[in-house]
């Protein structure tokens, strides 16, 4: 996919991309912590539960930056869709974790990893110019 020029005044496409990689980074840590409980280790799950608190608001704030970045572009919705996509099924997570639905929690844990991981490499596609209007 080839490199697209946005408007990224105020660092709006290195926002999100800053946020998108951390929010990825930590669908890893909740994986690696969900494995350590799932292998026995029964304190891991304080932190897995913490964990998610702070993944929650990392796609919080990818939803600010796209909207950040949408406000510039207008014809780009991509970010905004896709952001909003990742909250949704973030907080369908958080519910079933609590519910301890664990095939659907884990299910759903793999696909939000894949969703974080597309949004950055697509998020990387984007080649910030900062032109005035």
């Amino acid at each position: 996919m080839a490199a697209r020029a946005v408007d990224g005044r105020g660092g709006t496409v290195k926002l999100l991309r800053v946020v998108a990689v951390l929010a990825c980074l930590e669908t890893v840590v909740q994986g690696l912590l969900a494995g350590m409980h799932l292998n026995g280790d029964v304190d891991s799950i304080d932190p897995h539960g913490f964990n998610a608190y702070v993944f929650e608001l990392l796609v919080c704030l990818q939803v600010v930056a796209a909207i950040l970045l949408w406000r510039r572009n207008r014809w780009l919705t991509w970010p905004l869709k896709a952001t909003i996509a990742i909250v949704l099924a973030t907080f369908t997570q958080t519910f079933l974790g609590l519910e301890s639905s664990l095939a659907a929690h884990a299910a759903l844990g793999v696909t939000l990893c894949a969703m974080e991981t597309a949004l950055v490499l697509r998020a990387f596609t984007l080649h910030a110019q900062n032109s005035a209007r």
